[in-house]
């Protein structure tokens, strides 16, 4: 299988290969935009697709696609242990290398002006070297439909957008809101929701949305080739009213959020990314009131800001299932804040420099109830592809209890690269998990976490990026779970 797979790589490469020489032949034809500016815009407005092609089969249907190949290569992510045991007493089990190809085709009907139906599918399989425990074979798995909405303008002869069905969304810099699917890590991120966006003046729009969500991938549309897929932990269903103002040059969000989980135990379908009795571990039952807001402006030419706070009330169970069953809960206070610091230079490479400062309340196991403030729809990788969702397995598998200090700057060396470095210091609210010998009974320092993105647009519709990343764990964790991590990836997607 390992030859058949470096034949499936070579020939990815091959092909990559050619497709990079046709790009920069065509980079080189339109006349060089200046220094700081995007080659797309300095290019000639594209003509409007004609009619009869594959973007435009008739005049009441617009099609899309794109493939995306990714591979994946580190070590230690999920217990920061270079000595981790498979199921089958291999002691690789800390090693990963894998790949992901993923391809979407969407379309959109137009039923008239303001109605339309927009539907995606989506095929994602990928092919395992590592860990040891994992079967090394291609699994061909499953075709979603993670897109099947009604969308209506002007809806009901009010200014009011209506989405109703299975849609992405993304609220605000998506800190609570962005990925209704976080097991299947990027395949999906999809919401079951119906979502309704009022006009309430020309910068100023308020969103009703209610969500129901269901773990498993075959709730509402069954897949092909239905593998029986976990894509969320619980069952969920939520409400949410979001405030959006830009009137004036400081953008107001304001927001009120419901989300009720409801364990499922035991999870008997497949998850993507974690063994099976970890999952069932994370199904817990909460009733979560979230109420908070943001505000974003430039201070100057140069400096600009954006500060975001939430708090929680209500009920949910423990982040220690040591302390409390799964479907006990107890009173909820938690709180959360973010807020990010920025300076542009304005020059030709585009520097910015910034500085980050995130916390996110921790639960006290000595207390009668939980202070662990919940990412609600936030669980996807914000500031590191490696600590979220692997790292977090140690715990509960969210992004919480967690002061983070994070030191960034970013610069574009011509039109086509993109780099981003951000060095992150980490520590912890509380000693959560004391008493457990995978952490420390009273240090809270996370650790020191590098993270890295170099983006490059080869042409419009192709991109690539690589991805490193690489942790040094403090004494928050327990001796046998301090050892260094190192994440890894580098990606290609082509979008027809």
């Amino acid at each position: 299988m390992a030859k058949n797979k470096t034949k499936i790589t070579l020939a990815l490469v091959v092909l990559l290969a050619g497709l990079l020489v046709v790009s920069a032949q065509a980079a080189q034809q339109p006349a060089a935009a200046p220094a700081g500016t995007s080659q797309v815009a300095a290019q000639p407005a594209a003509a409007a697709p004609e009619i009869g092609t594959f973007h435009n089969p008739t005049d009441w249907l617009e099609m899309g696609a794109d493939v995306r190949f990714r591979e994946h290569y580190g070590y230690n992510w999920t217990a920061l242990n270079s000595n981790k045991l498979g199921g089958d007493g291999d002691d690789e089990d800390h090693k990963f290398h894998f790949e992901r190809y993923r391809t979407r085709w969407w379309t959109t009907s137009k039923l008239d002006d303001d109605t339309t139906i927009n539907t995606r599918f989506t095929w994602e399989f990928r092919t395992w070297d590592e860990p040891a425990s994992k079967q090394q074979e291609t699994d061909f798995d499953e075709i979603i439909m993670d897109n099947l909405n009604l969308k209506m303008k002007n809806f009901l002869g009010t200014p009011t957008t209506a989405i109703i069905g299975r849609q992405d969304m993304v609220l605000g810099q998506g800190w609570l809101v962005a990925d209704g699917t976080p097991l299947d890590g990027s395949r999906t991120f999809y919401f079951d929701a119906a979502r309704f966006t009022v006009d309430l003046a020309e910068k100023t729009k308020l969103d009703l949305i209610y969500i129901d969500q269901h773990p498993n991938s075959d709730w509402f549309l069954k897949p092909i080739n239905d593998r029986d897929k976990y894509v969320t932990q619980e069952k969920e269903r939520g409400a949410i009213l979001y405030l959006t103002d830009k009137s004036t040059p400081t953008q107001l969000e304001g927001y009120f959020m419901y989300k009720n989980n409801n364990p499922v135990d035991p999870i008997t379908g497949k998850a993507f990314n974690f063994p099976q009795p970890v999952v069932n571990m994370y199904s817990k039952k909460a009733d979560i009131f979230t109420f908070g807001g943001a505000a974003q402006a430039p201070i100057n030419d140069n400096w600009n800001y954006r500060v975001e706070g939430a708090v929680q009330t209500g009920r949910s169970a423990s982040p220690n299932s040591a302390i409390t069953a799964n479907d006990h809960t107890e009173k909820l206070l938690a709180f959360g804040a973010k807020g990010n610091l920025e300076y542009c230079f304005k020059d030709d490479l585009d520097n910015k420099l910034h500085v980050t400062y995130e916390y996110l309340s921790g639960d006290d196991p000595d207390t009668k109830q939980v202070e662990s403030f919940n990412p609600l729809w936030g669980q996807w990788p914000q500031w590191s592809e490696m600590y979220q969702p692997y790292t977090t397995q140690l715990e509960d598998n969210l992004v919480s209890n967690l002061h983070r200090l994070a030191f960034g700057h970013k610069f574009k060396p011509n039109n086509q690269w993109e780099i981003l470095t951000d060095y992150h210091l980490l520590w912890a609210e509380e000693n959560t998990y004391k008493g457990n010998s995978k952490f420390s009974n009273d240090d809270l320092f996370r650790g020191q976490l590098v993270t890295c993105w170099a983006r490059y647009n080869f042409t419009k519709q192709l991109k690539g990026n690589l991805v490193f990343e690489y942790m040094l764990p403090g004494d928050y964790y327990g001796p046998n779970n301090r050892d260094n991590a190192l994440y890894f990836h580098w990606t290609v997607e082509y979008t027809f």
